[in-house]
């Protein structure tokens, strides 16, 4: 029962955060095609986690009752879904870090053109120059 209240909370905390993420005007076309696709992958896991909540405690307390060929192909399938679950995360974890490095490298290029842009105004203010061209005595 704790696995389906902590896979539904989590679900309801993706769609908030996704709600947010829909009005914000600062993210462009790649950005938001990377958190549709994070927002799509965290949905299935914290629905799997509820699922998995779900049949666990079925198959605890139902399951026994059958014959051993469905327990068998029943705790195969929840195996087989937590693995699925372990992939997922692994799959978030990869796309977390690759963002996060594009992030840093992204953050290098502007503080590298901010230096450049600094210099400029420096040399600028070093020339007593406001970056137009003086005039050359026509009107």
């Amino acid at each position: 029962m704790v696995l389906v209240v902590i896979g539904l909370l989590m679900m309801r905390a993706h769609r908030r955060t996704w709600a947010l993420q829909q009005d914000d005007r600062g993210l462009n076309q790649w950005d938001r095609k990377r958190l549709r696709s994070r927002y799509r992958r965290r949905m299935q896991m914290s629905g799997m986690i509820a699922t998995l909540g779900v049949m666990l405690g079925v198959g605890d307390a139902l399951i026994w009752e059958q014959g051993l060929a469905v327990i068998a192909v029943y705790w195969i399938v929840v195996i087989c879904l937590g693995a699925w679950l372990l992939l997922l995360g692994m799959g978030d974890l990869v796309s977390v870090r690759v963002d996060s490095q594009l992030a840093i490298k992204e953050l290098r290029e502007i503080g590298e053109h901010r230096k450049e842009l600094e210099a400029e105004v420096a040399e600028m203010r070093r020339r007593g120059s406001n970056g137009e061209a003086k005039p050359n005595g026509r009107k």
